[in-house]
């Protein structure tokens, strides 16, 4: 049987009542956060539904046969010097490893995301690799520009 992917923005609360949500939430984490040692997970649920509520946390996921494959949350609002433009921040992202083949979900995943916000009236988006797993030629791939660098200090 062929699988079936499926990519789309979904709601927070749908999201949360996938079987494998929590799983795959942690996995995030303890593969990709920068800074564990220091900021334990403990996700702001209330936060992101309001966040959501106003418009400005758009989560899009791929889903492969109906299981939760990946996502990407978006905080989507004006950045403070551009008032009456759209941008989209890659507040997080993340494929489960089964997922990660030669399917190129993560990839469809990104350039179908990209579409969805061009769509919502987005006009620039920013996203970020992780030191544990660099997205450079992935991103290239995509047409995004290296512009800067994230810099993390544990204090």
């Amino acid at each position: 049987m062929a699988e079936r992917v499926r990519f789309g923005w979904e709601k927070l609360a749908d999201i949360l009542t996938g079987a494998n949500v929590q799983d795959l939430i942690l996995a995030y984490w303890e593969e990709l956060s920068p800074v564990k040692d220091a900021a334990p997970l403990d996700v702001d649920w209330d936060w992101l539904k309001r966040m959501e509520g106003e418009g400005q946390l758009l989560i899009w996921t791929a889903r492969v046969n109906g299981t939760l494959a990946g996502f990407i949350a978006f905080q989507v609002h004006p950045h403070f010097t551009s008032r009456r433009t759209l941008f989209a921040f890659d507040c997080g992202h993340y494929l489960a490893p089964p997922f990660r083949d030669n399917s190129r979900i993560g990839f469809r995943m990104w350039r179908t995301a990209l579409a969805g916000l061009r769509a919502k009236g987005v006009r620039v988006v920013m996203a970020h690799d992780n030191a544990g797993r660099p997205l450079m030629p992935f991103f290239l791939a995509l047409g995004f520009e290296p512009r800067s660098t994230i810099f993390f200090k544990v204090l």
